[in-house]
């Protein structure tokens, strides 16, 4: 059976999963009962899942769809043992449909081998050699690790569908999801969300970064449907949707940052040094808005100089000394205020949203530099913040 994988760059479906299926005598669909059966061999697995890949490459022949093929780490290893020369096996087979190999993506299951990682490495880089696609699956379930993604560099990583329904309601879970969206752009790799099954979890993909869908929600594994209107039909609208809401959602940040901004800049941010203690007025901020939390200052190198006023009420603040001489130059809106500094050091910055643990919200950082070289930094709780 083939499940569709609609790609949100090219608004249509682009790629079909081979799973292994069965009917049983009501005409259910089931699992190939060895896929879970833990004591099956490599080798019984990779005849099982060749006879799969010569049905499944029959239906897409002649297209330009890809397909993703499941293997295991050491069914990886067993193409290696088994070639003849410098061509695979799975090579061999494609090649008699006349099917470029690069329309083929080889996924690699989160299943733990027989072999290092080193040596699995090796053996995905002879697929990526004959011009297979590397894909890599379920990540973040509990058996998949960061030395596996960090070795193979897959061209496609694949979300396990436990963590993207648990971020729909935990913010621990988006943070994950927010950390493997930042390493799929540094190794250059697309994300694929898989298990998607209802709306939400569709927008939650396509924020996390999603490039390629797969799930229910889209299309059941099915024989093989030429048609992809129905699933664009259904798909695309869903996503014009969330680019209107994203762009509501941006809309309102921007005028946020702009009051924020114009009221600040009615501020004197006038400091008096006492020795390595800088002192400031820290009233003038808090009455500016309720949303504004707490107000520091900071020497060039990010060492704070003055205490750390919070708000307790709307009117009230406490002074806490215990971050003085702390360095916050590691968070990471601290050098990218610098940066904004050295291109508009006249006007407020603000940084990206990010969580914070005290607060249990969504802060953004006002930041300016003063005539003396101290940087002020405002933190401000976003609304909604869960």
């Amino acid at each position: 059976m083939l499940q569709p994988i609609f790609s949100v760059e090219e608004q249509n479906v682009v790629a079909y999963e081979s799973l292994g299926r069965i009917r049983d005598e009501r005409g259910v669909l089931t699992v190939v009962p060895e896929f879970l059966d833990p004591t099956v061999s490599a080798h019984r697995m990779s005849e099982i899942d060749r006879v799969l890949l010569q049905v499944a490459l029959q239906r897409i022949q002649n297209t330009n769809d890809q397909l993703f093929v499941n293997m295991s780490p050491d069914q990886v290893i067993l193409e290696y043992e088994e070639s003849r020369g410098n061509t695979l096996p799975i090579a061999d087979i494609v090649k008699q449909y006349g099917i470029p190999l690069n329309q083929i993506v080889i996924e690699i299951t989160e299943k733990s081998g027989s072999f290092g990682t080193d040596v699995l490495a090796a053996g995905v880089e002879l697929l990526r050699e004959q011009g297979f696609g590397i894909a890599l699956d379920d990540v973040g379930s509990e058996s998949s690790n960061l030395e596996r993604l960090g070795a193979i560099k897959p061209d496609i990583i694949k979300i396990d569908l436990n963590i993207l329904k648990k971020s729909i309601e935990k913010r621990e879970y988006q943070s994950i999801l927010e950390y493997l969206k930042q390493i799929s752009l540094s190794i250059g790799s697309q994300l694929l969300f898989e298990g998607i099954e209802s709306e939400k979890e569709l927008y939650q993909a396509v924020s996390s970064g999603a490039s390629l869908l797969q799930g229910y929600f889209l299309g059941r594994p099915q024989e093989y449907n030429e048609d992809k209107k129905i699933i664009c039909d259904l798909v695309s609208p869903q996503l014009q949707k969330y680019h209107e809401t994203k762009r509501k959602e941006v809309a309102k940040e921007i005028e946020l940052e702009k009051l924020i901004k114009t009221k600040l800049m009615s501020l004197s941010l006038k400091t008096i040094q006492l020795d390595n203690r800088v002192i400031i007025d820290p009233h003038s901020f808090f009455k500016l808005d309720p949303a504004i939390k707490r107000v520091y200052v900071t020497d060039w190198q990010g060492t704070q100089v003055s205490p750390y006023y919070e708000r307790t009420s709307d009117s009230g603040f406490v002074e806490n000394m215990s971050f003085l001489q702390k360095n916050w130059s590691y968070m990471p809106f601290f050098y990218k205020h610098v940066k904004q500094v050295f291109r508009d050091e006249k006007n407020w910055q603000v940084s990206d949203p990010y969580w914070d643990k005290t607060l249990k919200k969504n802060v953004i950082v006002f930041s300016h530099v003063n005539e003396m070289g101290f940087s002020f930094f405002v933190d401000l709780v976003l609304e909604d913040s869960k």
